[in-house]
């Protein structure tokens, strides 16, 4: 049996989302329909690429399983690998080819990366900009050898999902191995890495990353200046 929304409902899932509902016909309905993409998305739910939203990193329970099943390996921290992809002109290759085949593109972009990285998790970060989340169950660990061998293949799954005769784009990659002390629990890891991994990945386009860069968070609670009783 239908649900009747009422008044006062009505009114507060559209003040929600003003601006995307500004100029909608059916306000109320595309309140609705974001509300659920978005809880979608914090459930695990692949977007249109293939890749987790980072709500299923920041809100959701992408790592619940990955703390559980690694917590007595905790002694030297909880650590996990990564690599940021980010398409360079994305733009361009909308304009010149249409943005049907741009997004293809970046689903051929997102398949490689699950290809290169089996058991790994693919979590678009920006439109067209994606991290490698290397967890501890992929038994897959992050080093600057991966760089270039990550772009080739990028670039030419990339080139063979655009027309014939197009340029393959070029990538900017970040990696990161960060190790995070004494986590209490497992909803302190998706907002910590995901600050991480933005971090990593602006310090990489600015060219400040040295190469491979490796953080090390101490979550153990202590006070500084406070002395044990």
């Amino acid at each position: 049996m239908p649900y009747a929304i009422d008044e006062a409902m009505a009114t507060a899932l559209v003040t929600l989302y003003p601006r995307l509902v500004q100029r909608s016909p059916e306000p109320v309905k595309v309140a609705l329909q974001r509300l659920l993409d978005e809880e979608h998305a914090r459930r695990g739910v692949p977007d249109a690429t293939g890749a987790l939203n980072p709500l299923a990193l920041t809100q959701g329970t992408l790592l619940k399983e990955e703390f559980d099943l690694s917590t007595h390996a905790h002694h030297a921290g909880w650590t996990l690998g990564a690599l940021i992809a980010d398409v360079k002109g994305m733009i361009h290759v909308n304009a010149r080819h249409g943005f049907p085949a741009g997004d293809a593109m970046l689903r051929a972009v997102v398949e490689s990366l699950h290809a290169q990285f089996p058991g790994a998790k693919v979590v678009r970060l920006q439109g067209d900009n994606f991290a490698v989340l290397l967890v501890p169950t992929s038994g897959l660990t992050v080093t600057e050898e991966l760089r270039e061998p990550t772009r080739s293949r990028l670039a030419a799954d990339a080139r063979a999902a655009l027309p014939a005769g197009a340029e393959a784009p070029d990538f900017t990659l970040a990696l990161l191995e960060l190790t995070i002390e004494q986590p209490t629990h497992w909803q302190v890891l998706g907002p910590l890495v995901w600050g991480e991994l933005e971090r990593a990945y602006t310090l990489e386009r600015m060219g400040n990353a040295g190469g491979l860069q490796r953080r090390r968070l101490q979550l153990g609670g202590f006070v500084p200046g406070r002395s044990e009783p």
